[in-house]
């Protein structure tokens, strides 16, 4: 079977997220099971991913998937807005509770 080569373009940051996490090559391999060779190519670009890869490296790294596909930095942005989305909604319920409380006892 013919080696289709270097991949062109990778489509995943996993170098970014273990930068950005602080976690080595090696630390990887043994969160994930792979051989060196296999984080070695995946690091460097060598390798292109799959959908198996991503789901191992996310659960390493304690991510979404689908974070993998994103730089840390959006993914992290992305984070902040669901978390601050939330706590809208939350204040927001807390104040029609009041209110129906308020209503309620005169």
């Amino acid at each position: 079977m013919a080696r289709r080569g270097v991949p062109k373009q990778i489509n995943w940051f996993l170098r970014e997220w273990m930068d950005h996490l602080d976690v080595k090559q090696s630390e990887m391999c043994r969160r994930t099971g792979w051989s060196k060779a296999t984080a070695s190519q995946l690091y460097n670009n060598v390798q292109d991913y799959s959908p198996k890869l991503v789901n191992e490296a996310a659960m390493a790294l304690n991510l979404a998937p689908f974070e993998l596909l994103m730089r840390p930095e959006q993914a992290m942005a992305l984070r902040r807005l669901r978390a601050d989305a939330l706590r809208v909604v939350e204040d927001t319920r807390a104040l029609e509770q009041a209110d129906e409380d308020r209503r309620a006892t005169g």
